[in-house]
């Protein structure tokens, strides 16, 4: 069982059954000890990506209901790190990916679960560390 930050590619995969990663999502919210942390960034992208796809959007906040994500709060209190982390990757970086890398800032022991590689292997926590990662 591993300590989770969630990323909204693996929230999406586990409740899209059309996703390319439904398959791989479901393993790893098996492996995941509850509750996963995440951000309101990941839940406006999950909601945004899963509106066609019916009773989706309620599945995301029964889980949150049910304590198995946990959303932090991640502004104000954090919003000169994220403003940084922002700068330092420009355009690459989008305000999820902000704030996911400083909640694993924040949350040292746990482990990104993301879609996205390719991003994720480029940034960097505290400027040079590499970031845990759980990636397809």
């Amino acid at each position: 069982m591993i300590d989770a930050i969630l990323d909204t590619g693996p929230l999406v995969g586990a409740l899209d059954r059309d996703d390319q990663w439904h398959g791989w999502a479901i393993a790893r919210f098996a492996a995941i000890k509850q509750p996963a942390l995440t951000c309101e960034a990941v839940i406006s992208e999950a909601c945004f990506l899963l509106r066609d796809v019916p009773e989706a959007r309620q599945k995301v906040f029964t889980l949150i209901e049910r304590g198995i994500l946990r959303i932090v709060p991640v502004l104000p209190d954090e919003s000169p790190a994220v403003r940084a982390l922002l700068a330092r990757y420009g355009q690459r970086m989008d305000y999820a990916d902000a704030c996911l890398i400083r909640l694993s800032e924040l949350h040292r022991g746990h482990t990104v679960v993301t879609t996205d590689a390719g991003d994720f292997r480029i940034y960097r926590r505290f400027i040079r560390q590499a970031i845990p990662l759980s990636v397809p």
